[in-house]
């Protein structure tokens, strides 16, 4: 079963070592992320970001960071979403996604938007399986995707 906790002082440092490189050695900016400690920061600065850790059967497994604006609760942002690379490949994507989108529905949410890097074709292919449909908008490569829950 997939968990959706927030960052505390208990996991903020083993979220921070995640990372989606196949090497397993984490980096500032992997290939279609920035690094979970640059999102938890970005988030004290911004009220309007929420980092959240994934946990499988309580083991940390991925990471992501969506907006919400008070004024707007029923649109949410996905902005970073990643799972670390020991998890790559075990269809963790998949329930992991579900879950967010559970999450999204729990809290109220109707509208959900994401951006996907035009290279990330993995990304894509999983995002469209869920319904999700390109908006037309497209900001530094990166093109915009929405879905109705």
């Amino acid at each position: 079963m997939i968990e959706i906790r927030e960052i505390d002082r208990e996991n903020v440092f083993d979220v921070c070592e995640l990372t989606s490189n196949k090497d397993g050695v984490g980096t500032l900016f992997e290939a279609f992320i920035c690094c979970n400690a640059i999102s938890i920061s970005e988030a004290a600065y911004f009220p309007e970001c929420h980092p959240r850790a994934l946990y499988r059967d309580g083991e940390l497994i991925g990471f992501f960071l969506y907006k919400r604006w008070a004024n707007q609760l029923t649109d949410a942002e996905i902005c970073r979403y990643m799972l670390d690379h020991k998890f790559i490949g075990q269809g963790l994507g998949r329930a992991s996604f579900e879950a967010m989108l559970s999450y999204f529905k729990k809290n109220g949410v109707k509208q959900v938007t994401l951006m996907i890097d035009e290279h990330n074709l993995v990304a894509q292919k999983m995002y469209l399986s869920f319904g999700f449909t390109f908006t037309g908008k497209v900001d530094k490569d990166e093109h915009y995707y929405s879905l109705n829950i």
